[in-house]
């Protein structure tokens, strides 16, 4: 667990960019494409899916070591009946062929049908198995498999908070962008113009005039490519978080202060693990109870039954209803029971690998992303200062070509230099709140709300 007041909560690290939630932005909140992500995601509707598939299997499984109960009905129509006349004492001799002194058999006092011509019958089942260890283990297996895909419903929850939140300050960055290409623009525009004043007053070349011409539709080519890329960083959204992002009207500030985060071990996974580990460590132990069942299978087992069954004729026994009780043991050894056992050990063998691995992935991805925060501020830091300077260098540039003292070409490369150093620090910022999320998803912590307890 990492220590009280040490580790920035969900709340100040949304806080950062305060203003990417404040009603003053069309976009809508960003907890807001989150939730509905949730209800609205593909992928971890599949994953929900899949849950009720395991948790049906678990409950299939055990319905089959749990006492059933089976009904039989039948009619038969017989060419000739068998029937007895009432007789007492009477005798039927031995059929011809019967071993010398067979006794003759004795005819009861009453009528006696043995197969009516109409012959009704109806048999009721119920089957109890009593103990069979190697279907009892299943069934735990059954459980465990319902468990893991428990856990890796969680865990997609966290990867669609991890790609909604990429997507939302992507889509962010690149409106900021297209706000800065604007503003680009316009300064290309109002240099053509004066870049025309001077060429017509014949103080500039006719050169200057066409590289200002040339640089006004290159900003309308940067821009027009700025939008597009906020419709696909739209779209890319819509499609993780089901709501269309409102992209009416507002110009997105991205802002971050800079701090460091807390050293690297104070960031763990939760108490438990994270939904990934704890999946894979379900997994694994349903591959080991699947051994166990396999091994168990060498064990007989014991079932018992009882059968009623009901008929319209009597027979030797004088009743048209009777009982049967049945305890049955069962042993059955072949080679597939062998190669069953080898099959589950490969399989448990499997599962461990695969536990040890997301373990070692969790762990990186947690690394990975506590370092990318520390580059990620350098950039930051870096591309702010870049753009002070750059434009900084854009008005000198534009106030020496006024006085004499520079070309177009000076102005334009410096017009050019201010926009790159913008994008770069708006991609920078966004990178930078993006990266201060994922490391806490990376811990197994769910997204949660401005001020909300994570």
């Amino acid at each position: 667990m990492l220590a009280p007041g040490r580790l920035l909560s969900w709340g100040s690290i949304l806080a950062v960019g305060a203003t990417l939630g404040s009603p003053a932005y069309a976009l809508q909140p960003l907890e807001q494409f989150v939730s509905n992500a949730h209800t609205q995601n593909v992928s971890e509707s599949a994953s929900r899916a899949n849950l009720q598939v395991a948790q049906a299997q678990a409950d299939v499984t055990l319905g089959r070591q749990l006492p059933g109960l089976s009904a039989r009905g039948a009619y038969t129509f017989n060419q000739y009946a068998q029937e007895l006349p009432a007789g007492s004492f009477g005798q039927i001799p031995a059929p011809a062929g019967s071993p010398t002194g067979t006794p003759p058999t004795l005819l009861p006092a009453f009528d006696l049908t043995i197969t009516p011509q109409n012959q009704l019958d109806g048999t009721a089942t119920i089957q109890v198995p009593l103990v069979d260890l190697a279907s009892f283990e299943r069934i735990n297996a059954a459980r465990t498999n319902a468990d893991a895909a428990g856990h890796q419903l969680d865990n997609v929850k966290l990867l669609v908070d991890s790609q909604v939140v990429q997507n939302y300050y992507q889509l962010v960055a690149n409106m900021a962008v297209v706000t800065s290409a604007k503003r680009a623009l316009e300064v290309a525009k109002t240099s053509q113009k004066q870049t025309r004043d001077r060429v017509q007053a014949g103080s500039a070349p006719s050169l200057d005039g066409d590289r200002a011409d040339a640089e006004v539709e290159r900003q309308i080519q940067l821009l027009a490519a700025s939008q597009l890329q906020v419709s696909l960083a739209a779209q890319q959204l819509y499609t993780s978080s089901g709501i269309y992002p409102d992209l009416a009207a507002g110009e997105p500030q991205l802002q971050d202060d800079l701090h460091p985060e807390p050293p690297l071990d104070q960031f763990k996974p939760v108490e438990g693990g994270t939904p990934a580990q704890q999946a894979a460590a379900s997994g694994a132990e349903a591959s080991r109870q699947q051994s166990r069942a396999a091994r168990l299978q060498l064990v007989p087992s014991l079932a018992g039954n009882g059968t009623e069954h009901v008929s319209n004729y009597a027979g030797f026994s004088g009743h048209d209803t009777s009982f049967q009780a049945v305890v049955a043991l069962t042993w059955a050894l072949d080679y597939s029971t062998i190669a069953n056992m080898r099959l589950s050990d490969g399989q448990l063998a499997l599962a461990e690998a695969n536990q040890v691995g997301v373990d070692l992935q969790t762990r990186d991805a947690i690394h990975n992303a506590w370092a990318a925060i520390d580059a990620a501020i350098e950039r930051a830091k870096s591309a702010r200062i870049q753009v002070q300077v750059t434009r900084h260098a854009q008005e000198m540039a534009q106030d020496r070509y006024n006085a004499g003292a520079a070309t177009q070409l000076d102005v334009t490369t410096a017009e050019r230099d201010a926009f790159t150093a913008d994008v770069a620090r708006i991609q920078a910022d966004a990178d930078l709140i993006n990266a201060r999320i994922q490391l806490r998803l990376a811990t197994g912590r769910p997204f949660a709300a401005p001020g909300a307890t994570p």
